[in-house]
């Protein structure tokens, strides 16, 4: 599997490959779920992120992918919305909905 990783703030050359071929990633838990991605990019948060601008602080060795697309290639036992083949995009705030940004947009679906 091959990934990129922001390895170090400030510049796009911060963004480095990671791996190459490999087995695929399994469900790291019961409601996890793999994603093969077919399309991303990167997109002004990806940017404030690299420029450590965003509000929200991010660590060395992240992925950074605001906006992608991909299929469902595994499941955890518990998933029950999502299955293997099913076109999948992300969403970073799934909680925000419309309007101005509240704190809430910040949880993590449950």
């Amino acid at each position: 599997m091959r990934s990129y990783h922001l390895e170090a703030f400030g510049g796009i050359e911060g963004i480095v490959p990671r791996g190459s071929g490999g087995p695929r990633p399994e469900p790291s838990g019961p409601t996890a779920v793999v994603v093969a991605v077919r399309a991303a990019s990167l997109n002004k948060r990806d940017l404030l992120i690299l420029d450590r601008s965003y509000p929200l602080a991010a660590v060395p060795g992240v992925i950074p992918l605001s906006d992608g697309a991909g299929e469902v290639v595994a499941v955890g036992e518990a998933v029950t919305r999502f299955a293997v083949g099913d076109r999948v995009s992300c969403a970073y705030f799934p909680r925000w909905r419309t309007g101005r940004i509240t704190p809430d947009a910040f949880d993590q679906p449950g």
